[in-house]
Parts: C-alpha cells; structure tokens; sequence
C-alpha cells in the first residue's frame, strides 16, 4: 500500500479553491504568459507544441511506428507495416494560424496533468493530498476547470489525458513547470516525483480458470518487466523538465528523484 493511501486528501471543493488562487486571471492570463514566454507567444519555443515543423512531425510518426513495433501485444499482422515516409508526412501536413489564448491554457492544463497526476503528488504543508483525481479524473478535472473560465462546454478528460505526453518532444516545457512549481512554492505546497508505470486492471471472476490464471501472470511480470525497462533507460537520459523545473524554484531535486535510489532507501 502506497504511504499516501491513508494521508488526507483535499476535497473537490478545496481543490477548486485552490485553483482559482494559482490562477486568478486563468490559465492564459497574461500573469502567466509573461511567466512562461516574456518574449511573446510567437516568439516562444512553445508554440511548436501545436505548430510543429514538418520535420518535427515525420520524426514523431517514425517513432510512434517503432514504437508500435516493439509492443508486445501488437498484432503479428501489423509487424511488417512499413515505415512512414517523408512523403506521406508532408501529404499531411498544413499548420493553422497562432491562436495564443486557447494554446496558452491548453499546454498549461496539459503540464498540470504532469505536476497534479501521472503519479506525482502535490503536498500541503500538513501532509494532505491535492488529489485531482486518477488519471482520467485529473484530467477531467482539468477539463472543467477550462470550460468554467471559457463559460462553455468545450473540453473533456480527452483534452488532457496524459498531459503533454504526445507533445513533449516538441519544445522544452521546464518554463511551464517553473511557472507552475513556482506558484505552488508560494502556497507552502510541495511536489513528489514517481516514475509512472501501467498497472493490470483484474475484472474479479468466480469461476476457476487456469488458463486466465497464466495470461494474468504473464502480463503481470511482462509490466514490471517493462517498468524496470524504463527505469535503466531513465537511468541514461537527461533529467526530465519538469524535475529541472522543480530543482531550479525549490533549490532542490523532489522526494522520488531519482526514483531507483528513492526506491532503495525505503523498501
């Protein structure tokens, strides 16, 4: 059982409270956007989170294909799908014009799906939890949060499931995550890091199946052999932004950083 399991937890309405005090004038109010791009929105490296190059785009298709490639339940018939080629990329390809309002709040709800979900913490100074929800409830959250300050039903858990997971690559986020860590800084909260990992939703049955049984322990030792994938490779890749992010407002790295010597030190 996860220590935070028998911690408090903020209630709906206090988490509301607590947002419209991190963002008074909204998501995309110029008190951020002076924060996380003073140069201007079209002059920011983060407006290639929804314009990105040609480039840019074919490299994330090629990746996504490989990715695809190497995953373990994907079909045998979907094994010799070619590469995307440069071609079909550009066959495409059309960007759309600078909308710096919607994007603004759009990559800053993505980036606190990062900080509030993803199986990271937010703390408070008595030990309680900013729980915005699971996964899918955080984002959810997130969502509401947008169709409030835009008064109209615009956004669902869809928008921001998985935070900026699909865009990372893109543009450097650790301005985002400084304006956010910083914001919570001044709150007395505080921030813990956990690697994310899948994890096996078991639908109860009672009935014996042995069969099921073995499918059941295969995946589940197929998931921690991935999770253990992930945390070597961890091991030999830059420090994430958004820990970069949170060393440079807090002067230190967050509890869980790194996570396999967190994890040595309290097991």
């Amino acid at each position: 059982m996860r220590e935070e399991e028998s911690i408090k937890h903020y209630t709906d309405a206090e988490c509301q409270t607590l947002f419209a005090s991190l963002f008074p004038a909204g998501f995309a109010g110029k008190d951020v956007l002076n924060e996380m791009a003073p140069e201007g929105w079209p002059d920011s490296t983060l407006h290639f989170i929804f314009h990105p190059t040609l480039e840019q785009l074919h490299w994330e298709r090629v990746q996504l294909h490989h990715n695809l490639q190497n995953w373990p339940w994907i079909s045998k018939d979907r094994l010799d799908e070619p590469e995307p080629t440069l071609e079909e990329t550009r066959a495409d390809y059309q960007d759309s014009p600078i909308d710096t309002t919607r994007e603004v709040r759009e990559l800053v709800a993505m980036c606190l799906w990062d900080v509030f979900s993803n199986e990271n913490d937010v703390v408070d100074p008595d030990g309680r939890l900013v729980h915005i929800g699971s996964w899918r409830g955080a984002a959810g959250f997130l969502a509401e949060q947008l169709n409030r300050e835009t008064a109209e039903r615009e956004y669902d858990y869809m928008h921001f499931y998985m935070g900026s997971f699909w865009v990372s690559e893109r543009a450097d986020l650790t301005p985002v995550y400084e304006m956010i860590f910083r914001r919570l800084k001044d709150r007395l909260l505080d921030w813990r890091y956990r690697l994310p990992r899948m994890h096996l939703i078991e639908f109860p049955s009672d009935r014996p199946d042995g069969r099921r049984s073995y499918e059941l322990e295969k995946m589940r030792a197929e998931l921690e052999q991935a999770h253990r994938e992930a945390m070597d490779d961890l091991k030999h890749k830059p420090v994430p932004a958004i820990v970069i992010a949170y060393n440079n407002i807090y002067g230190v790295f967050p509890r869980g950083w790194p996570p396999w010597e967190f994890n040595e030190r309290d097991d």
